[in-house]
């Protein structure tokens, strides 16, 4: 085999390997497990739960400007409910959707759970 050829076989396997590298950089994002954000801007501690499907995680107390981070792997509407301490109960409505490489913020405001999702 030439020198020519081999450095045209060269040549192409680094194409080729850069072209896969970059494929998979730009592809993880669409791929990744959905990341939830849940802060507390209310001025009371809260008990949060994240409701989708037949499925409840419940969160914990979180007290006020506290800020905690959970990942769910699956796709579905999610929405949170957050108890406070004289028991009314504040819902996200409407829920949100979540799939693969996901991120939502759910934000407890004094009488409100605002709610927005990005990819």
């Amino acid at each position: 085999m030439s020198q020519v050829v081999k450095k045209i076989l060269i040549g192409i396997i680094i194409l080729l390997a850069f072209a896969v590298g970059t494929l998979a950089f730009l592809a993880a994002p669409y791929v990744a497990t959905p990341v939830f954000t849940v802060t507390n801007d209310s001025n009371v501690s809260v008990e949060v739960s994240a409701n989708w499907r037949e499925e409840t995680k419940y969160l914990g107390k979180l007290n006020p400007g506290a800020e905690l981070k959970f990942e769910v792997n699956d796709e579905a509407a999610m929405e949170f409910k957050a108890t406070k301490p004289d028991g009314s109960v504040l819902t996200s409505v409407p829920p949100v959707y979540f799939t693969s490489g996901t991120s939502t913020a759910a934000v407890v405001k004094e009488s409100s759970i605002e709610v927005r999702t990005q990819l």
